[in-house]
């Protein structure tokens, strides 16, 4: 009875240790595992909001980009003056209609390629001029005629129609757009948050300079003679496309509340947290909880709106639990294989007991034959030694049998790591290529032939050297896409990429920015002479005939030249004089080049 008490006994202690220690692992574990969790959210939420950041700068360098060239665009300034002085005068309508086309022509073009939402040109007066809006349900483009009264004359275009007589039709007044600019002109170009509309967006305003007649001093002097303002809305596309590209939800708020975003529950958010912008917090939406990141926006000191960056907390404690399940099966499963285990051990060390203590007992009581109990005892203690020797040997062979299907396997898994991390890298090569150069011809993209333009800067003010800045655009391009289609279209610019390419030096570098406009970057040049024996070269090299597609296909270019340091010391000045220069060569009959000439 008292043995079967110690066996019970040693029994119940080995379970009682076994569940205590898988107890104790398994919290252990769980901690450690809810805080890499929680950590993880973190990364992710820091990781979205640096990706947002960085997508906002970028969209707001390319508005205020897009709004300098069509600001600092040849003849903007006097088209406007001209059209301020003349549209109330007995003049030439049919020369003013022209003009206006021309105007909403390139306010079209430039929102259309800067993607923006609206775009409007004010004369230095702050009355509306020209205006553009794109939205979904179409392009809304036009001008105000101010004589004697302001006319909105507007019309609804399709992708690909131009603005003509026929789709013009004269109005009063048209939603969202005033005929007035709202206070004084600025004078100083800037790029800020604003909400229009009621929702928050990426508001640029610059300014357009030119010359104009001053009836005081009576000669030509350069002022402001108006205002280039475009739109970009912070809208569901963005919150769309940069949900997909961070894994978390996105709300977006004006100080007024709710703008646009993933969750149209979460109205307003959390002002105090703004301002105290914590690394982390925890937002209730409907029942739910979400850790948020918040994103402050600011028009100058004032905050104009905020994005809200959101991972559900469900998701985490969703992923914990299913962890400590996991766990919890594994502890249950070890219980269960060492029960047998354990019995087997009380009931080793139960028995030889047993056989002791009758042996005791035996001696105690004066009994001299003993040879019953030792010759048990001595059968049992090598029966139960060797069984435990060989069960040890067993259970090291088994475990060293693991123990090299564990380095097997850590051998597979370092291979297929190194696999893996081979194809991320040829992707993660692939990616940037694709970030930097253009997807049709291969050749660099703008961002990528402006990063090389920088380090030429740098290294020709280091050396006291030149370097040349072309502007290519190619003469009648749209009507080889009208006439042979785009896929010929492309093939075409293919070709042309080449030729160029084939007429540079590998130091220097040919980018496609958009359309039908190159630019060619020579880094290094003894003399401007040398920029002009490369375009002439370039020149002559696309006069040749194109042979595609069946068809024999001619065009012309026209190239503009700046020279570092004569046309400009910095990045923006050499491309806009270069731009400039190429606008002069089309201005002057196409198919020829032309250096930039400063104004005196």
């Amino acid at each position: 009875m008292k043995i079967t008490r110690l066996r019970s006994k040693l029994l119940l202690g080995a379970t009682a240790m076994g569940i205590v220690m898988a107890l104790t692992s398994m919290l252990a574990v769980s901690w450690v595992i809810s805080g890499q969790y929680l950590n993880q959210s973190n990364a992710l939420l820091e990781k979205a909001s640096k990706i947002i950041n960085e997508d906002l700068t970028d969209r707001k360098n390319n508005q205020l980009i897009a709004s300098r060239q069509l600001a600092m665009q040849k003849n903007l300034g006097s088209t406007i003056w001209y059209l301020s002085q003349y549209q109330q005068a007995d003049v030439n309508r049919e020369m003013l209609f022209v003009t206006y086309q021309q105007l909403v022509k390139d306010t079209y073009k430039t929102g259309r390629v800067a993607r923006l939402s609206e775009i409007f040109i004010y004369d230095s007066k702050g009355r509306l001029v020209t205006f553009a809006l794109f939205d979904s349900s179409g392009e809304l483009v036009g001008f105000v005629e101010h004589n004697p009264e302001p006319v909105f004359q507007v019309a609804m275009l399709k992708e690909g129609e131009e603005l003509n007589r026929n789709n013009l039709r004269a109005m009063n007044s048209v939603a969202k757009i005033g005929f007035q600019f709202s206070g004084p002109l600025p004078q100083q170009e800037s790029v800020h948050y604003a909400v229009v509309n009621g929702e928050l967006a990426i508001e640029s305003q610059v300014p357009i300079m030119g010359e104009a007649f001053d009836p005081g001093s009576g000669r030509q002097e350069i002022k402001q003679l108006g205002l280039v303002v475009t739109v970009q809305p912070i809208a569901q596309a963005f919150v769309d496309q940069l949900s997909r590209l961070t894994d978390t939800r996105i709300n977006v708020f004006t100080t007024q509340g709710y703008s646009s975003g993933n969750l149209p529950a979460y109205r307003v958010p959390n002002v105090q947290a703004v301002d105290k912008i914590p690394a982390l917090n925890e937002v209730k939406i409907e029942g739910e909880l979400y850790y948020q990141s918040l994103i402050p926006l600011y028009s100058g000191t004032r905050l104009a709106g905020t994005i809200a960056v959101l991972n559900s907390r469900e998701l985490v404690r969703k992923n914990t639990w299913e962890m400590i399940e996991t766990l919890g099966l594994i502890a249950l499963a070890s219980l269960l294989l060492m029960l047998p285990f354990s019995w087997y051990l009380a009931v080793s060390i139960s028995h030889p007991l047993t056989v002791l203590s009758r042996v005791f007992l035996g001696v105690a009581s004066g009994r001299e034959t003993l040879d019953h109990e030792l010759g048990e005892l001595e059968k049992r203690r090598g029966d139960e030694l060797g069984d435990l020797t060989r069960s040890f040997i067993a259970m090291n062979d088994a475990v060293k049998q693991k123990i090299q299907q564990i380095n097997e396997i850590n051998a597979s898994l370092e291979d297929k790591i190194d696999q893996r991390t081979r194809e991320l890298r040829l992707a993660n090569n692939e990616l940037t290529k694709l970030a930097t150069h253009d997807v049709l011809t291969g050749l660099p993209n703008r961002q990528l032939v402006s990063d090389r333009l920088v380090q030429a800067l740098t290294a020709a003010r280091r050396d006291k050297a030149h370097l040349a800045l072309m502007f290519i655009d190619l003469d009648e391009f749209k009507p080889v896409n009208d006439t042979y289609g785009h896929d010929v279209g492309d093939l075409l610019l293919k070709e042309v990429a080449k030729r160029i390419h084939g007429c540079i030096r590998e130091s220097d570098t040919v980018s496609r920015v958009g359309g039908d406009e190159f630019i060619v970057l020579l880094p290094i040049i003894e003399a401007g002479g040398d920029a002009g024996e490369v375009a002439e070269k370039i020149r002559l090299a696309l006069n040749q005939p194109f042979e595609l597609a069946g068809y024999k296909l001619r065009i012309s270019s026209s190239i503009g030249i700046a020279i570092y340091p004569e046309h400009g010391i910095d990045e923006s000045t050499l491309l806009k004089n270069a731009d400039t220069a190429m606008y002069d060569a089309k201005n002057n009959g196409r198919n020829t080049v032309r250096l930039f000439q400063p104004v005196t």
